[in-house]
């Protein structure tokens, strides 16, 4: 498919974005980057602008799409995003097929570790040093109102990170907004999918997208989303700071076996209750789960109003004080490369 000769201002803008993420990555001639792509607007400009970019910069742009196999007629969707790629020029262009196990944990985020898994097998054969997501502002503005209504702390409000803590995701477009990405298939004549379950208002993101961002637009004004968006990232800077002080914290007050957390309570008293709910957080990470701030609190306690109380028994974890120490017991193994 040949493009249009004019360069509209939404291609310019989404060819911009992906160009800049590339700035520190290192890269080279004939490296390879890897894109997932649904075929949505989003992922699919997404791919087209690194197509366009890989090009110019011969860098190799490689494919992916997850078939989660959870909507009747899926692998027909997958199959026409792959001719829609393989049109527009990709070379390589794979459907990882997975199925997805519910969990505890719930179907999204089962689809989620599913996709995730998928995305590493693809780049590991492939040998890409990246992977692209199609995240967009406002699906940043919508991971920022979810953390602030389960409170579930300055991490989740942050939102997503353009370039994932383990450096194997990339995501280029979280400064430019879904009308954005719609426009840039349209201004190149890109036929993209429209996900039902992007209306299907069981999923709290969908609610937040369809039921309260615009409530918070008409009442407060334009620019809600960029806003929060604005948000999540002054807060990963401040996090930033607060996990490197933190990772220095557990080191000092700190012993970690493959199965157990032993932490000094005077030296963890000591610490800004900041850094010291995070040692906690993650001795208890590292344990295998996945702590809620009550169970932070009730661990705290045994440092703050110790009085002789009994072992803790949290998900997958033992909480017992003996003297002067905290010791975390687990049946798990600790994730490996943690400490």
């Amino acid at each position: 498919m040949s493009e249009r000769p004019r360069l509209s201002p939404a291609m310019a803008d989404v060819r911009r974005a992906v160009r800049n993420s590339w700035t520190d990555l290192n890269l080279y001639k004939g490296s390879t980057i890897a894109v997932a792509c649904s075929g949505g607007a989003d992922s699919l400009a997404l791919a087209s602008a690194a197509l366009f970019e890989g090009n110019r910069a011969e860098i190799k742009v490689i494919a992916v799409i997850v078939n989660h196999n959870l909507q009747e007629g899926s692998m027909e969707v997958a199959l026409r995003t792959k001719g829609v790629l393989t049109e527009i020029g990709f070379d390589v262009v794979e459907i990882m097929d997975v199925v997805v196990q519910q969990s505890s944990l719930g179907m999204e985020a089962a689809a989620r570790n599913a996709r995730y898994g998928a995305l590493t097998e693809f780049a590991n054969k492939h040998n890409a040093l990246v992977t692209m997501l199609g995240h967009t502002l406002d699906d940043q503005a919508e991971t920022v109102l979810l953390g602030l209504a389960r409170g579930s702390g300055a991490k989740s409000i942050a939102g997503m990170p353009a370039l994932s803590p383990d450096g194997k995701y990339l995501r280029p477009l979280l400064g430019i907004t879904r009308k954005e990405t719609v426009a840039y298939c349209e201004d190149l004549g890109l036929e993209y999918w429209s996900d039902p379950q992007n209306l299907d208002t069981k999923f709290s993101r969908v609610k937040v997208r369809l039921n309260v961002l615009p409530v918070l637009e008409e009442e407060l004004g334009p620019g809600i989303a960029s806003a929060l968006s604005r948000t999540a990232e002054i807060l990963q800077d401040d996090l930033e700071y607060l996990e490197a002080q933190a990772a220095e914290a557990f080191s000092s007050v700190a012993k970690t076996t493959n199965n157990s957390v032993v932490i000094d309570t005077e030296g963890l008293e000591k610490l800004p209750k900041a850094l010291a709910t995070r040692v906690i957080h993650k001795s208890l990470s590292l344990l295998g789960t996945e702590p809620a701030k009550v169970q932070i609190d009730s661990v705290m306690e045994l440092v703050t109003n110790w009085h002789g109380q009994k072992p803790l028994t949290l998900p997958s974890v033992r909480v017992e004080r003996k003297g002067k120490e905290i010791i975390l017991k687990s049946t798990k193994t600790m994730k490996p490369g943690a400490c």
